[in-house]
């Protein structure tokens, strides 16, 4: 080995010119490391953007899309109803008497025991076929019977072949009204007279034997109908006028209303009363997000386009033509008053309260001036954002050039992304180049350490010749 330098010496020495060699991959990383940043910058830019596009779209819909159209409804008292309001509700008020609910049309056997055996006894062996019909639809149901079955068996029986027929319009089921005894319950599947029960035997008298008849109404333990014909359909009166139902969810009364009945009133009570109105507080909490999304844009590209006065340091985004136009564009959009609307419309936010400050951000500045335009003058607010030329209008189709998948800012990602894969090419080259060095100097020393071991050997073999040529005699 040399003398004074060891191999962990040497790694040391090739280690460190390593660092001094890879100081320019260190630099490139550095570059590379400032255009992530920026691209994670435009990220957040885009998502930023996407949230205030999303917040112009709802304010610049129109027709039955419109949140300017949105109505809420009041109800007196929503114990005997709930209300679900559109767009196309009419802003006025209402009186509602709710006479009766509609209810399942219902047919009961007869009661019978258990274990008794009767049935089978009038019945007889064999097949007993019967029709059910509901809303002008009939469906055949066949019970086989060998004569030996009890009562429970033979109504077990009936529920099973009932409800195994498809598209029948009925459940069967069974009430067991003591412990030894049961009736048969057929049940319509939907509410109302139009699906009301017919019940016919087709061979023999199996539907009779079971006291199960649509045209008398049970009593004690006979069989018959629960409900007559006239207590099935849903009753309400509406500002004094009789309206009939099957359903107790009332769709089409009142326009652009859902009637959810819930119990009747009862005779004498004072009629619910009902209130349509336009939903002002939604229509602001739109606009509120509105203004939030917007200045969340403009703080964001304030913090990342500004420069320190003192120390000049330039933030990512400094001198980006795109982000600067950006902020100028959305501004100016801002500003200029709607066009196309009637003679002496509302055409700027400022006219409804909405201001902007000297660094572009906006606020509401008289919410008591915006409540009262969206109450006395709702159709020109909405114009003022959803017209042809309205603000949000505007903001929408200006956005798509940004955030679309084929915006400014994909591009600009995109060109960023080329430049970190032309770094990422140029360090592994470099990393490459270092590596051949290193292993370069390393073999080197390794030749120059064999050849100085070689050297060190013959000069200890000639060391010990000569000692050995002065020995004494």
């Amino acid at each position: 080995m040399i003398s004074g330098v060891g191999s962990g010496s040497i790694e040391s020495l090739l280690q460190s010119y390593r660092t001094l060699e890879e100081q320019p991959i260190r630099q490139l990383e550095t570059q590379r490391s400032g255009i992530n940043n920026r691209i994670s910058i435009f990220n957040d830019l885009k998502k930023k953007l996407d949230a205030l596009q999303s917040a112009m779209k709802k304010l610049s819909g129109s027709g039955t899309t419109s949140i300017f159209g949105n109505k809420i409804s009041t109800v007196s008292d929503e114990s005997y109803m709930t209300v679900t309001t559109t767009s196309t509700a009419t802003p006025t008020s209402h009186t509602v008497f709710i006479s009766q609910l509609a209810k399942a049309d219902k047919i009961i056997s007869n009661q019978f025991s258990l274990a008794g055996t009767d049935l089978a006894t009038s019945l007889g062996a064999g097949t007993h076929s019967f029709e059910i019909s509901v809303n002008g639809t009939p469906q055949q149901v066949s019970i086989d019977i060998t004569g030996e079955e009890d009562n429970e068996t033979i109504i077990n029986r009936v529920v099973s072949a009932v409800n195994d027929t498809a598209d029948i319009g009925i459940r069967a089921s069974v009430v067991n009204d003591t412990d030894s005894t049961a009736r048969l319950v057929f049940t319509s599947k939907e509410t109302g007279a139009d699906f009301e029960m017919n019940l016919t035997d087709i061979t023999g008298t199996f539907l009779a034997n079971l006291g199960m008849n649509d045209s008398t109404a049970m009593s004690g333990n006979s069989g018959g109908y629960v409900y007559d014909s006239s207590e099935l359909n849903a009753r309400i009166t509406v500002d004094g006028i009789s309206i009939e139902r099957n359903s107790n969810t009332i769709e089409n009364a009142i326009g652009g209303l859902t009637l959810t009945l819930q119990k009747p009133h009862a005779a004498g009570e004072s009629p619910a009363t009902l209130n349509v109105d336009n939903d002002v507080e939604s229509i602001q909490k739109n606009i509120e997000d509105f203004v939030t999304a917007y200045n969340d844009v403009m703080s964001f590209i304030q913090t990342n386009t500004q420069i320190n006065t003192t120390t000049y340091e330039r933030s990512a985004l400094s001198g980006d033509f795109a982000v600067s136009n950006l902020k100028l564009q959305m501004r100016t959009l801002l500003t200029q008053p709607v066009t196309g609307l009637a003679d002496g419309s509302l055409t700027m936010l400022a006219q409804i309260g909405i201001t902007t400050d000297r660094y572009g951000k906006l606020s509401i500045s008289d919410s008591g001036k915006l409540e009262e335009n969206l109450k006395g003058n709702l159709d020109q607010v909405s114009a003022i954002f959803n017209s042809a030329d309205g603000m949000a209008t505007r903001f929408v189709d200006f956005l798509d050039s940004y955030t679309s998948a084929d915006g400014i800012i994909e591009k600009r990602k995109s060109v960023y992304q080329g430049n970190i894969n032309m770094i990422n090419t140029r360090i592994s080259r470099l990393e490459d180049l270092v590596d051949r060095k290193i292993e370069s100097y390393r073999q080197q020393f390794s030749q120059l350490q064999a050849a100085y071991n070689m050297y060190s050997s013959q000069y200890a073999s000639l060391g010990s010749l000569m000692q050995g040529g002065f020995v004494s005699y």
